[in-house]
């Protein structure tokens, strides 16, 4: 018998269609998303910035015990004119759903929402980011997802779990480390490439959700990242480059500056990540459940082999 009713938002992205590959033998699955996806018979195809239309959407859906949100903008940073875009999807979505589902007295138990460690913006003097650390957020992006986190936590803070992914990764999902290592088709590396920064496992994603499921973890705002940090060398360790381009520390100091000059959020965000440490800890949900794997011990699932029809959408690509 299925354990619990479940409704992820967002499922036809790398981690949506990652965790109903993991979800839907212990529980009752239904899915929801913008795109058409031949998932199963409880998948719905729908544009949750449309009030009517997600409104409708609910009406043919059960009371679920507990909804995943996965939706968001994230496939670029994005300037500021671009904010009222950001805002459509990454918050208004949010809105959208749990009016319809509160109207129709199908409001779930457990609101679990998947923000990001942008919330938290970048700073060249600070080093490590706590949950309840400073949010002062650069990009439309991670504006817009704080605001969903408030709107969550005035409304509903007792039913949801805040989850602040730091960048993602799996197997077959390598663009966070790519694009820390690689520029065009060539490797490089920042000074001694000993900077440190923050990673989360896709499988640690799964287990951590399936764990607030399972009722062992309370309600509240969470880092989720690898229990280990990493170096630069470890990630060029990771994808076997040969041969790295070297790059000096002042020119991306340089870069940042001009960046700042430029208000060119691109600029200022990947030159700080690249000049300082950048490390949000998983303490906080690991004293209730552990988040073991790490870029030495990788994750076993197929789903993303599987799953054709994946887009990148909703997942961090910080």
């Amino acid at each position: 018998m299925k354990s619990s009713r479940i409704l992820i938002a967002g499922v036809n992205g790398n981690i949506g269609s990652f965790l109903l590959e993991k979800l839907h033998d212990k529980h009752d699955v239904f899915s929801v998303s913008r795109s058409a996806c031949n998932i199963n018979n409880k998948f719905s195809q729908i544009n949750l910035t449309d009030w009517k239309e997600t409104y409708q959407c609910i009406e043919k859906l059960p009371k679920v015990d507990a909804l995943i949100f996965l939706v968001g903008l994230a496939h670029k940073k994005g300037i500021g004119k671009e904010i009222d875009e950001f805002r459509k999807v990454n918050s208004q979505t949010l809105v959208n759903l749990l009016s319809a589902l509160k109207e129709q007295a199908k409001l779930p138990n457990k609101i679990i929402f998947a923000s990001t460690i942008s919330v938290y913006g970048e700073k060249r003097n600070q080093n490590i980011y706590l949950e309840d650390s400073e949010k002062k957020p650069f990009s439309p992006y991670a504006v817009t997802k704080l605001e969903a986190e408030e709107y969550l936590l005035e409304n509903y803070k007792k039913q949801s779990w805040i989850l602040r992914f730091a960048p993602v990764y799996a197997p077959n999902f390598e663009l966070n480390i790519n694009r820390r290592t690689k520029f065009g088709n060539r490797f490089y590396r920042v000074g001694r490439g000993d900077g440190k920064l923050s990673l989360c496992n896709l499988e640690n994603i799964g287990l951590a959700i399936q764990r607030i499921i399972e009722d062992k973890v309370p309600a509240g705002i969470y880092n989720i990242s690898d229990a280990k940090d990493y170096s630069y060398n470890d990630l060029l360790n990771y994808v076997n480059a040969k041969w790295t381009l070297p790059v000096p520390r002042f020119l991306v100091k340089g870069l940042y500056i001009i960046g700042k000059m430029m208000n060119n959020i691109f600029l200022k965000e990947n030159a700080i990540k690249l000049v300082s440490d950048n490390i949000f800890p998983s303490d906080k949900i690991r004293k209730y459940i552990e988040l073991p794997y790490t870029l030495d011990r990788k994750s076993t699932n197929k789903s993303l082999q599987k799953q054709k029809c994946i887009i990148s959408e909703q997942d961090e690509q910080k």
